[in-house]
């Protein structure tokens, strides 16, 4: 997707919800601090302003994994949408990577919002679009490329976001050890 897109709809989605009157006063995270836990009642969108935040799972043998990085313009939407579409119980836990500041809107604040602004509904349909069309991709790379060719790919195309992380966090992100990586990194 085109970069100036991406920080397009950024910006009109920040806009949009200025202009609307929320129940919370944007939230500061500290590194380390949850969004939302495993478990948890999952009420809330988040979008974030600043900072770096990352979803987790537990695998069927008990092994965290992280399944997803939030970083604004790319990926500023804060959710377990599972969770928070179907009214259930987080199954991921969200964390702050970096101290960073999220708005904040609740389900019901969501729901209304969606119902009584047609721009917004637009734009959260639009953003919902990239979102499935990215997980597809993400879906596609870990079947059918290679440890090397992921981390390649993911390098190429998130090399700002890589320069954030540590090699640990890439790692499990693309599902190989921490010793793969290191030893593709140490020949690239």
């Amino acid at each position: 997707m085109e970069e100036s897109k991406v920080i397009s709809r950024y910006k009109l989605t920040l806009a949009q919800i200025s202009e609307m009157s929320l129940k919370n006063k944007p939230v500061l995270l500290k590194k380390g601090e949850s969004f939302l836990n495993y478990g948890e009642k999952t009420k809330k969108i988040g979008i974030l302003v600043s900072g770096l935040l990352y979803a987790t799972y537990l695998s069927p043998a008990g092994t965290e994994w992280i399944s997803r990085f939030f970083y604004p313009p790319q990926n500023f939407i804060v959710s377990n949408h599972e969770g928070f579409y179907y009214g259930t119980n987080s199954s991921e836990a969200i964390r702050a990577y970096e101290d960073s500041e999220l708005i904040c809107i609740e389900k019901e604040e969501f729901k209304n919002m969606l119902d009584h602004n047609r721009q917004f509904e637009r734009t959260v349909r639009i953003l919902a679009e990239e979102s499935y069309i990215q997980a597809l991709q993400r879906i596609h790379a870990l079947q059918s490329l290679n440890a090397r060719q992921r981390i390649q790919q993911f390098l190429a195309e998130n090399s700002a976001l890589a320069s954030r992380l540590q090699r640990q966090h890439i790692a499990s992100y693309l599902g190989i050890h921490r010793n793969i990586l290191a030893k593709v990194l140490s020949m690239i």
